[in-house]
Formats: structure tokens, C-alpha cells, sequence
């Protein structure tokens, strides 16, 4: 939690800082104005910059905080920021598509919420790979960055950037679902991947990580499932 804690403040200096009290973890808090530690003070703990709420007042500490014209940002603000899922993108015909040298392409599959191989095939020599309209195509030469695409109308490939294709993605699930594991008093969320935004929010809830996997503290449980829900998601805890 320490790191975390020290990583979140570093990133908070390396970029605009527009809100007075921001909340990074339930009941944690960064305060960029000393005047708001009179009132703080009274309901938890202050280490510097970072305040602890240990008061069960929390929403009447956080109506006070906005009512003296504090700028208040907590985690459940963070979620209602998040982008929502686009209409989905109509699915159309297929089409082959020749691959450039040493290029592999993926399609996001709405089923198994997760980036999926393209099988290849050979024609007149050529290799390629068959998508059809409305798929999200991520494209990548060897361990190199990806770069993501829409199969638009007329068979044409549409750039895009990570986060519109696996919002695009998670569109076209039908009532999707996933689901967590306990480990022992925290939780190991699954390994789908998520759009930047949602990620971000998540690694800075996470108090730890198991090879591709974060892992969460309980208490962090009902947020984990609001950021899923914005992507149409129902996360379960087996």
C-alpha cells in the first residue's frame, strides 16, 4: 500500500492538479489546500498531504468540504467520468484482408471478453485473414506497440485508439459477466483487458498485483463493480 500510495502522488505532480480533496482509495485522500485541515482534522487522520477519513460522517465531511467551496473529487466522481459504451457497430460481411509482413491480428471477442487470434489463410500465395464488418482488429509486428482498428463499411480498416476499440468491444457483449476470486481477505479480479481509463482507475485501487492479475482490499469491492458495470459488465466474487 505504501507504493502505491507513493506512486500515486508522483503521478499527481506530474500533471494538472484541479481539485483540492481527491480521493485515490476508499477513505484516502490527497489535500492540495491547508485550509481545508480544520475540518479534516476532525473526522480522521492527516500525514502531510494525505488524509485518512476514520469518521462514519463521510458524506456530511464531504457537503461541508463543497459547501465552503472546497473542490472535492471522490472515487465514485472518478467512476461517473468514465466513457460509456458506444451504440454497438452494426456486424456486416466478411472480407479478406492481406497481412503486412511479420503482422498478427486479433479480434476482440465479445464472448470471451479477451483479444483472440485470427486464423490465416493463404491465397493466390498471399497470406491473410478474413474479418467482417463491426469487429475491432488489434494489429501488432512482433513485441511491438498495437495498433487498433474498426472493420468499417466497404471492407475499409478505420483507426482507432485502444480505448475506443475495447469499448467497441465490450459493446457488442450480451450481458456479459466475470468473475473475481478471494485470496484470503483480498481479491483477485480477472485478467480481460479493459480500456486505459478503466484500468488506471483500477491499478490505483489495487493494493497488489499477481502476474497480469490486480488484486484488490474488500473494501474497494463495490467501487471494482461500479467500473465494471460501466462497461456493461456484472463482476461476480466466486
Amino acid at each position: 500500500m505504501k507504493a502505491n500510495k507513493s506512486a500515486f502522488v508522483r503521478s499527481m505532480k506530474s500533471r494538472e492538479k484541479p481539485y483540492d480533496i481527491d480521493e485515490f482509495a476508499p477513505g484516502r485522500f490527497v489535500v492540495r489546500d491547508s485550509r481545508a485541515n480544520t475540518l479534516l482534522k476532525r473526522e480522521g487522520d492527516l500525514e502531510g498531504r494525505l488524509f485518512t477519513l476514520r469518521s462514519w460522517r463521510r458524506e456530511g465531511l464531504l457537503a461541508r468540504l463543497r459547501k465552503r467551496g472546497f473542490r472535492v473529487r471522490t472515487l465514485e466522481d472518478r467512476i461517473r467520468a468514465l466513457p460509456s459504451l458506444p451504440p454497438p457497430f452494426p456486424m456486416g460481411d466478411a472480407s479478406w484482408h492481406p497481412l503486412p509482413h511479420a503482422e498478427r491480428w486479433s479480434v476482440f471477442d465479445p464472448q470471451r471478453l479477451d483479444w483472440v487470434p485470427l486464423p490465416e489463410e493463404m491465397r493466390d500465395g498471399v497470406v491473410g485473414c478474413v474479418v467482417r464488418q463491426g469487429q475491432v482488429i488489434r494489429r501488432r509486428q512482433g513485441r511491438g506497440v498495437p495498433r487498433y482498428a474498426l472493420v468499417a463499411a466497404g471492407a475499409t480498416l478505420r483507426t482507432i485508439d485502444e480505448t475506443e476499440a475495447l469499448l467497441r468491444g465490450y459493446a457488442q457483449a450480451m450481458t456479459p459477466n466475470l468473475t473475481a476470486q478471494r485470496d484470503g481477505d483480498r481479491i483477485l479480479l480477472p485478467a480481460q483487458p479493459l480500456p486505459p481509463p478503466h484500468r488506471s482507475l483500477l491499478r490505483s485501487l489495487a493494493v497488489d498485483t499477481i502476474g497480469d492479475r490486480l488484486v484488490i482490499a474488500a473494501n474497494a469491492w463495490p467501487l471494482v463493480q461500479a467500473i465494471y458495470a460501466r462497461l456493461g459488465v456484472h463482476l461476480a466474487l466466486a
